[in-house]
């Protein structure tokens, strides 16, 4: 059986037991606890980029809908002129679509959109590439019948 090995101290008129093999044990706990506070402090840091960046995400698709909605308000208002708002190779002949496809470009990144029109039923189609990231998409499709 192991026994502790104890040492006394004279420290002035008292006398102080110290266990040999315990010392360091403290500093160690602390470092150890340290660490682990280190590496929770690491986590919330990747944790809150995360939010940043998925908050950037819905915030781009939120517009990309709002701006798809403005263009079928448009064309709602615009009801005899739905062929004019259809775009061939990045373009339209209305000039409330050229304006609009200006909009998207200038307020989504590498944004641009194309518009079907299948009878009644109109397709909008809005693309955007975020930094760093794969091309997004949202489709809005709307029957305007009158």
């Amino acid at each position: 059986m192991l026994t502790p090995h104890l040492t006394f101290r004279q420290s002035g008129s008292r006398s102080m037991r110290v266990r040999t093999d315990q010392r360091g044990a403290a500093l160690l706990e602390a470092l150890v606890a340290i660490l682990l506070l280190m590496l929770g402090i690491l986590a919330l840091i990747g944790l809150q980029g995360r939010m940043v960046s998925a908050s950037t995400e819905a915030q781009m698709r939120g517009e990309a809908t709002y701006l798809a909605d403005q263009l079928l308000g448009q064309m709602a208002v615009d009801e005899g002129n739905f062929a004019g708002y259809v775009t061939t190779s990045g373009s339209c002949s209305s000039a409330n679509c050229t304006a609009w496809l200006a909009n998207v470009a200038n307020t989504l990144p590498s944004g641009t959109a194309t518009v079907t029109v299948n009878g009644s039923v109109v397709t909008v189609q809005v693309n955007w590439t975020p930094a760093n990231s794969t091309q997004r998409t949202v489709l809005v499709s709307a029957s305007l019948n009158f």
